[in-house]
Formats: structure tokens, sequence, C-alpha cells
């Protein structure tokens, strides 16, 4: 049978200062009609890129220096494959195929969606380049997607801006806008990163119904591998820019061959893993822990209690305001109702939850970015108990470090990684010389690094994002850096 997509001995490089990256190095593997094929691998294997390629929308370092990339377009049986590799980036041919016959969910939507226009303005626009048709029928058809799609309110969908929208929403809208024109593949980049497994069962879920429903075959690119069971019928495996295997589903779970496919099969968790049993990563990050160790300081107090921090009664509520033209007033949404809880010193807590259920806004009133409407955050200062909530100006600065928010998303684009990890080190209350050794190591590190850097006692760190290889040696990072956290 003859292959929707045919992609044959593709190698794409990125031009740098001092010479080419080679981020995909010879690979060959084919997309059949109306499957799905996972893209599976790391972060940095060059999964991204392939589908960069598909859709002739690479950066302008990156340079293809060889292979072809066939497609089959099935609304035209007849006519020869077409080389996509050979058509020019920004040719018409090539405009029609990209988001007519083949479509992509970027990873991130909120980046993707413009906030300076409406979901049904950047979804019909889809159907005006490529639908002949006027613009009413175009917002009928949006909305219709839009209801497809899983949105309660359709029409006010239509007329609503991204960030107006949970995340959830915001990828439904990734999708109706992907799918609107019907196209004959879809790629899906990442498509549940960050999201909790509620909404990513439901994305996921909403994908293989319009799968069947449209007929349409689906790349999947994913680093997780849960993911990859329960949606591909064929996955193909990636690891620095090469393919390292790949076959059905039950040939890659059930009789793994290639040594990285089995390492990256151990690194991730499992139901028959036995008690203390941990992550196997693929490669150990090698540290000089001494140079992460907080200062010396004087032995815990002797009967002092051992509650690092204790959160009593946290409440907090937004107002949000109505929308309309003749609406006055707002409505309060509570966001966090009275909870309790202690972290003791070594103890790990796990605060799960699905999105909208208040995490982040505990932790951020943890760090004081927020201000709690009532309730108390106390940090045990080395048997001192001091009032977090209450702490204004300089006070609040001069406090040791008492937590640490690991986001990725808060490191500024602008800046290099060491001058993130430098400034926290120059904080008030944490002078430049104070750990001189911790600012050279985290030069290699991520925001992580930075807050890690100041010996935290109670480090908040979520691993949404990273790939299940880097989860099993990110995790335990801070508690071996500091042990007495």
């Amino acid at each position: 049978m003859t292959p929707l997509v045919d992609i044959r001995d593709l190698r794409v490089q990125f031009l740098v200062g001092d010479g080419a990256v080679q981020a995909v190095k010879g690979v060959s593997f084919a997309i059949p009609a109306g499957r799905t094929l996972a893209l599976v691998g790391e972060s940095g294997s060059g999964k991204t890129v392939i589908s960069q390629t598909l859709m002739r929308i690479l950066p302008q370092n990156a340079e293809i220096t060889g292979g072809q990339v066939l497609f089959n377009d099935p609304a035209k049986p007849d006519d020869a494959p077409v080389d996509l590799v050979a058509l020019p980036a920004d040719g018409k041919k090539m405009r029609q195929i990209r988001g007519g016959s083949i479509s992509i969910i970027f990873q991130e939507p909120m980046t993707s969606l413009s906030p300076l226009h409406t979901v049904g303005d950047q979804v019909g626009e889809a159907l005006l380049l490529h639908r002949n048709c006027s613009k009413p029928e175009a917002k009928e058809l949006t909305v219709e997607m839009l209801r497809l799609v899983g949105f309660p309110d359709p029409e006010k969908a239509w007329r609503a801006y991204p960030f107006e929208l949970s995340g959830g929403l915001r990828q439904r809208a990734m999708i109706s806008m992907a799918l609107v024109c019907r196209p004959s593949l879809l790629i899906a980049d990442e498509p549940t990163t960050a999201l909790d497994v509620t909404i990513q069962a439901q994305i996921l879920k909403l994908i293989a119904d319009l799968q069947a429903e449209l007929g349409m075959a689906v790349l999947m690119i994913t680093h997780d591998l849960g993911v990859v069971a329960n949606v591909a019928e064929d996955v193909v495996v990636m690891y620095h820019g090469e393919v390292m295997e790949q076959g059905g589903l039950r040939d890659i779970f059930g009789d793994p061959r290639h040594p990285y496919l089995k390492g990256l099969l151990a690194a991730v968790p499992r139901f028959d893993m036995k008690p203390g049993e941990r992550l196997i990563p693929l490669r150990e990050i090698k540290q000089d822990r001494s140079a992460l160790k907080r200062p010396e300081r004087e032995a815990w107090p002797e009967g002092a209690d051992d509650r690092m921090l204790t959160i009593e009664h946290l409440t907090k509520t937004f107002s949000v305001r109505n929308k309309g033209w003749l609406a006055r007033g707002s409505t309060q949404h509570l966001a966090v109702d009275d909870i309790s809880f202690d972290v003791r010193r070594g103890e790990c807590l796990g605060l799960v939850g699905e999105s909208g259920c208040g995490k982040t806004t505990t932790s951020k009133m943890i760090m004081k970015a927020l201000t709690p409407d009532s309730g108390t955050v106390t940090f045990n200062d080395r048997g001192t108990p001091v009032d977090i909530a209450a702490l204004e100006g300089d006070k609040l600065f001069r406090l040791p470090p008492q937590g640490a928010v690991h986001l990725p998303g808060s490191l500024r684009i602008a800046e290099p990684a060491h001058d993130g990890v430098r400034h926290h080190l120059r904080a008030p209350g944490n002078p430049q010389d104070r750990h001189p050794c911790r600012t050279r190591r985290a030069r290699h590190g991520t925001d992580a690094s930075g807050w890690s850097g100041c010996a935290p006692s109670a480090p908040l760190s979520p691993t949404a994002s990273p790939a299940g290889s880097v989860r099993g040696s990110a995790l335990p990072a801070p508690w071996r850096w500091s042990p007495n956290c």
C-alpha cells in the first residue's frame, strides 16, 4: 500500500557561528494513510525538526542537505508523489499543502495563538486561505469545528481571546485550527505537554475520535511513552537525529531490541515496579556535590520543631470582571479554600490535583508572590517561627531562602542562563560571594540551578515538561544537593 508520506534519508543541519550542527542524520520512515505513527525520543533528538521539515517552516539557519519527503495527496490519487523538499518553502504549491493537506498542532498553544485576535478569527483564517468560502460561511464552519472539538459554548468561544481560555481549551482551539480544513495528515507536536492527566486524556481521545471521523493520518511527536502506548499503532524511536528502532506498537513495547530503547523504557514509571525501586536515568548527571551543599552551619537546635513549613487555613479569592458592554461589577472566584498542611525536615510532600485546583496559587502564596486573604504561612527558621505572610519589604528578602519554584518558562530569553543563576545569589540577604563556586557550577543548569545554588529549605519542583529520561535524574536532584532541606 502506498504510504501517505514517505521520508527517505532526510538530513537537516543548523548553521551556527562555529560550524554546522547535524540535527537529522539520514532518517527514513513512512506514515501510512489513516494510521497513527508516534515519533519518540528525548528532547533534542530531532523530532520537531522533522515536523518543521514536513511543513517547510524550518528556521532561517536550518538547511536541508539531503533526502526526500514524498507526499501522496489522497485528493489527487492519479498524480505522482510530491517531493516537499524540492518545493519552495514560500511557493504557492507548498502554501496550499501547508495548512490545507498537512496541519500541525504546536507544543505551546499560548505562544502559538495570537493574543490580539479572537479564536474565531484565527481558526476561520485557515478556511479563508484554503477554501473558497465567504466570511459568513467561514464563521459557520468555524463554530461547527469548535463544537466538534468539545467547546461547551462554541459561539462564546468564537468571540473569546486565547488568554480567556484555560490550558485545555486553548489546546482545543489549536486542534480546531489544524483540523478545520480537513487535512490528510495531522502533526501533533507534544499536544499534551504540561496538561494534567484528565485534560491530557480528553485531548488524546478527542484526536482519536476526530481521526476516525475525518479518516486522517496522525504523526504524534512525544517523549511520553504512556501517550504512545495509548494512541499509536506504529512507533519510530529517535536519538541524536538518528532512528534507533521502528516497528509496530507490540514489537516496540513487547520486544525492544536496541539498548537505547531498553534504557528509555526503564527510565519511565511502570505498574510492576517493586517497593523502593527507583527510576533508572539513561545517563547519570555527575556533579561535585560538595560545591552544591549548603554552607556549614550549626546543628539543628535540640528540641526545636521539625516542621520546616506550616500552612494553616490558607484562603485566596480572585475577582473576575463581568464581561459584556453593559455588564458591571465582578464575580468572586475561590481559588484556595481553607487548606492546611505541614512540610517536615527531610520530607518530600506532593501537592497533586487537576489544572485550576489551586496548586500554583498555593505555591505563590508560600513564596509571597500572592497575598492570601486569610491564613498563615509559617517558616521554621531554626526553631524560630516566622510568619511569611506578615513580612514586608526588606524583612522578606533577609529571610534565608525558604522556597524555590522550578519553572523553566520563567527563564529570560534574552539573558544567559548563568546570569539568571547569579541574580539569585546576589539577592538581598544572599551576597554574591556567599557561594562563589555555585555560580560556576550552575552555569550548565536551568532555572532550578539558580535556586538550588541558594540551598533552599523547601524547593517546589514540578516536572511537567521534561522528557521521561530527564525526570529520573531531575527529581531527586535538590534533595541530593541539600540533604537537610
